[in-house]
């Protein structure tokens, strides 16, 4: 992989990121002063059943996260030539990104579920918070990048 597929990859990725990274900011800032008070009122029991099931499923997507991003990763190289002009590993690493942060997408919009249910702001931010350190965690690193492309180097030699 040249130092331009590399460079060009890494500014790919980091928009990716930096574009949902602002949707978080977006959930928390701009949907309550758009909706204001416009929420569905959930009975009390209700909305305490409903939040006993997101949060387990908030951590649950965490760590399905991580584990999808591992096997992505981690996968043998396609027999079959691909049509991309990207370098196989800034493809693979890309994948493995966008996968990954779609996750922890979710996890915001538990919480912006929750708040959309429930009117209770710190739900919202709680689960976005979460899906944040989330992101901030899959951050796309360089060094990452480049040991996998060492990787599958060696398993095409």
């Amino acid at each position: 992989m040249t130092r331009q597929e590399l460079e060009k990859g890494m500014s790919n990725l980091k928009i990716i990121w930096s574009a949902l990274t602002v949707s978080l900011v977006m959930y928390v800032l701009a949907v309550p002063l758009i909706l204001g008070k416009e929420v569905i009122n959930l009975s009390a029991a209700t909305y305490a059943e409903l939040r006993l099931f997101m949060y387990p499923l908030a951590g649950a997507t965490l760590i399905a996260s991580w584990f999808v991003r591992r096997l992505i990763l981690a996968a043998k190289p396609s027999v079959r030539r691909n049509k991309s002009r990207q370098h196989p590993a800034v493809q693979r690493y890309t994948t493995a990104m966008i996968v990954t942060l779609a996750i922890t997408q979710a996890i915001a919009l538990y919480g912006l579920i929750l708040y959309l249910l429930g009117n209770n702001p710190v739900d919202l931010y709680l689960l976005t918070a979460l899906a944040a350190a989330a992101m901030v965690l899959y951050f796309p690193k360089k060094n990452e990048l480049i040991h996998l492309e060492e990787r599958l180097s060696a398993r095409n030699r």
